[in-house]
């Protein structure tokens, strides 16, 4: 009996091999970990690429299909919203330019449950609120890509009961430099002022459907579309608790749901101050470290660095320092534009150095 005890005790563990064992698996783990979470993040940047790379597909064969781009912001025709000469007296935006790719993206069901002819955020199209497009979410953007309840009483005006239901993108077309209101309004005669035409310089915007052969800047040197993040805008729930589930919406044209600048740096969240609720929203970001993933009009995906040259902006505003905006709308005394500025436009004729971004 006594020898079996002594061969039992000479296999335990005493507790300092416990301890010491303890802390090795401790300090592997401390040293693995930070790797797995890098070999995640590159996976879900992969994947976010891919989205973009679909999106660039879908919108080469809508322009292959209506010889055009999608519209960006388009004013409702719904007769309940478009008052008696739309769409000067149109009183809201209409769909986004992801519903018009839907059936470029094998989303074709989720098209045709559209009824085109009444107005997107309408009781009658609210069953596509709610619809997850995997294409349309960043898997680095955790809120977008699945269902939130909104506000109460955001679409009760519009016929959709609360709970309202709405999935959020974690993309948007480019609109350019500088983001005029340029769509036909009463108080202007129903006119829109050259200047403001002018500075319509992106690919997506208020006027016409855009061409790609009006890409004169080239196809390769100009951004379509870019993430934007609605993760970040969570942040802003501080200033105004119900802000983040106001912006970000899939289906409509909206600066802020579908539609980014490059007014401000791209991820202005980081380098504007947070009472700069505009520049948050309208600027492209992500949850990418260090950057963000741009669509190209050739088709290609490229990382953007947050650091990418940008003009020279006000840190509280988020504007180009000295510019403002005239009775009209357009802007004045822009800075220089930056490389960021250059890729965001369509025609404006800047020499860009691929190796600079």
């Amino acid at each position: 009996m006594a020898h079996c005890l002594l061969r039992i005790r000479e296999k335990a563990f005493s507790l300092i091999e416990v301890l010491v064992s303890i802390t090795i698996i401790s300090l592997l783990l401390a040293l693995l970990l930070p790797a797995i979470q890098s070999a995640r993040e590159s996976a879900r940047r992969t994947q976010c690429s891919n989205n973009l790379k679909q999106f660039g597909l879908a919108l080469q064969n809508y322009q292959d299909a209506f010889g055009s781009l999608p519209p960006g912001r388009m004013k409702s025709y719904d007769p309940r919203y478009s008052g008696p000469k739309p769409p000067c007296t149109s009183t809201i935006v209409d769909k986004s330019l992801e519903v018009f790719t839907l059936a470029f993206l094998e989303q074709s069901a989720v098209y045709n449950a559209i009824n085109q002819d009444l107005a997107i955020i309408g009781g009658e199209n609210s069953t596509v609120h709610s619809i997850a497009v995997p294409t349309f979410a960043c898997p680095s953007d955790t809120a977008a890509g699945t269902p939130h309840i909104l506000n109460p009483g955001a679409l009760t005006k519009y016929g959709v009961p609360d709970p309202a239901l709405m999935v959020f993108t974690s993309y948007a077309g480019m609109i350019g430099s500088t983001p005029v209101l340029a769509q036909p309004l009463p108080r202007t005669g129903c006119k829109v002022a050259p200047s403001l035409i002018a500075q319509c310089n992106g690919v997506f915007n208020d006027l016409s459907p855009i061409r790609l052969a009006s890409v004169t800047d080239g196809l390769s040197n100009t951004v379509f579309m870019a993430e934007k993040s609605v993760t970040i805008l969570q942040e802003l729930n501080v200033l105004d608790p119900q802000y983040a589930a106001q912006h970000g919406w899939w289906i409509t044209g909206n600066w802020g749901d579908t539609l980014v600048t490059a007014l401000y740096p791209p991820n202005a969240c980081d380098r504007v101050a947070m009472a700069t609720m505009t520049a948050w929203t309208n600027s492209a970001s992500s949850m990418h470290p260090g950057g963000l993933n741009v669509l190209m009009g050739d088709g290609s995906v490229r990382f953007i660095k947050e650091t990418i040259q940008t003009w020279p902006f006000n840190p509280m505003s988020g504007n180009p320092s000295g510019a403002s905006q005239n009775g009209q709308g357009a802007w004045v005394n822009l800075p220089p534009s930056g490389v960021w500025q250059a890729l965001s436009t369509r025609s404006g004729g800047e020499v860009v150095n691929s190796e600079s971004f």
